[in-house]
């Protein structure tokens, strides 16, 4: 059976006359095509005929009193004709033959290789931002504008590629080599004091100090110069030095004098999202604003191919509970020892050494607010570096 009878549809009959041989003559002579003309019995003939023939073969067996039995029918037209009467499975079939279409020419996963310092979430982003993200174009990925694209947007990479194997999109990556800073042979640096005080010691290892021990200094005063005389020539340096001054330090920390305390569970709520890319589809109602008396654990179920390969789609499942919220007043000595630890935390987080000499606080207590003033006398490091411009002189300890 060749490819247009298929399309046209067969069908195999049986004809049962008294005369067969007679009637397979009218057959031919009403100009009707058999195939496969195979003798059953002496009074029966199996054949197959067009779907076309068969109401012309219907009539002249019936006008001569012959009996013809439908034995099956077959060919393209009939299987099609049979596929709509089962939608389902039709619509299947065209969604799988649009997949085997569109998948071979569009990119699903990104990975990076060859980067070693550049983080590769770094360039992923830089990446979907010149458009190579789920779903792109195979085409339009490897095109010259897209690596061009990347390397401006990630200026740390001499060179970028993208190869694709099958929904995979590779970005190799070479990174520039980075050449270690070139110090400035004419840079010259000074020390200068970072905040007031009465100096208490001081080492210098390069540069001419302009203080003394017991000296009281001011912020930005310069404490030791860059510049050496020498007696012959003036010499321009760099100047490093550790100075340590005695400095005082004033504070107020403020506290709400009662807090709310979460007491038992008494419910909880399951909400559900999907997550697509960057977009977020809620599944239920609601604004997603907490209270204090609500707590909320979140728990994300990543879609993933077998190959450890993960689609952008993510199943987010938030567990929020309902807590009884009572209001705890706070006594002024516990209130005290939490604020003077967040003011000596505070204050020394701020010194880049040192450490507290001396300290003079009180506590008060107005409007529903505790709040704790004092005042700290400290041993601190206060010599910090200040870049000069060539010419510049600080030799009469003025500030430069």
């Amino acid at each position: 059976m060749n490819l247009w009878r298929s399309l046209e549809g067969m069908m195999e009959v049986e004809l049962t006359s008294a005369e067969p041989e007679l009637a397979l003559e009218r057959i031919n002579n009403a100009k009707i095509s058999v195939y496969h003309v195979r003798q059953k019995n002496p009074l029966t003939f199996l054949f197959s005929i067009s779907r076309a023939d068969y109401p012309m073969l219907s009539k002249l067996c019936e006008k001569q009193g012959e009996n013809l039995i439908i034995i099956r029918k077959f060919g393209l037209f009939w299987t099609a004709k049979s596929l709509a009467h089962r939608p389902t499975l039709l619509v299947g079939m065209t969604l799988l033959l649009l997949i085997v279409l569109f998948l071979p020419s569009r990119v699903f996963f990104v990975q990076v290789e060859g980067n070693t310092s550049v983080p590769a979430r770094k360039i992923l982003a830089a990446a979907e931002e010149c458009g190579i993200r789920f779903g792109a174009s195979r085409r339009l990925v490897r095109s010259e504008k897209v690596k061009n694209t990347l390397l401006s947007s990630v200026p740390e990479l001499q060179w970028a590629g993208v190869n694709t194997a099958g929904c995979v999109a590779t970005i190799s990556v070479r990174e520039r080599a980075v050449s270690p800073q070139k110090t400035q042979a004419h840079e010259v640096t000074s020390i200068v004091a970072a905040r007031d005080g009465f100096i208490l010691s001081g080492t210098v290892t390069s540069g001419s100090p302009l203080f003394t021990v017991g000296q009281t200094v001011k912020a930005g005063e310069t404490l030791v110069s860059g510049y050496t005389d020498t007696g012959l020539c003036i010499r321009a340096g760099k100047a490093e030095a550790e100075i340590y001054a005695q400095t005082n330090h004033e504070q107020t920390v403020i506290t709400p004098s009662s807090r709310l305390q979460r007491g038992s569970e008494t419910g909880t709520e399951k909400k559900i999202s999907l997550i697509l890319g960057k977009n977020r589809i809620k599944l239920w109602k609601g604004s997603g604003n907490l209270d204090a008396g609500c707590g909320r654990i979140e728990k994300n179920y990543r879609l993933t191919l077998p190959g450890g390969f993960a689609l952008p789609v993510t199943l987010c499942v938030e567990r929020f509970s309902s807590y009884e919220m009572s209001r705890e007043s706070l006594s002024s000595d516990q209130v005290e020892v939490a604020l003077r630890e967040y003011a000596e935390n505070y204050l020394t987080q701020t010194m880049v050494a040192g450490e507290i000499l001396q300290r003079s606080e009180a506590l008060f207590q107005e409007n529903g607010i505790y709040s704790l003033e004092g005042e700290y006398r400290c041993r601190e490091m206060i010599s910090r570096v200040h870049r000069e411009q060539i010419g510049d002189s600080d030799t009469n300890g003025e500030n430069s």
